[in-house]
């Protein structure tokens, strides 16, 4: 596996006006971008404990006009 870790990314040559000539230009996932992602993730982790606080204090909410 001599491209580990990298991608792969198809572009249209637009110098050559003779056909479809594409060529393959490979990028590195950088540090940069495995920080984005990262931090994208940990926005969305936050969110859901955000929501489940949420519904939790509903349930208790609830339960207490029952039980009245």
């Amino acid at each position: 596996m001599p491209n580990r870790g990298k991608m792969a990314i198809r572009s249209k040559n637009k110098k050559n006006s003779s056909g479809g000539n594409n060529t393959i230009t490979n990028t590195e996932v950088t540090a940069d971008d495995l920080a984005l992602i990262g931090a994208g993730l940990t926005v969305l982790g936050d969110l859901f404990a955000f929501l489940s606080l949420v519904k939790v204090r509903e349930e208790t909410k609830d339960e207490g006009k029952e039980k009245s």
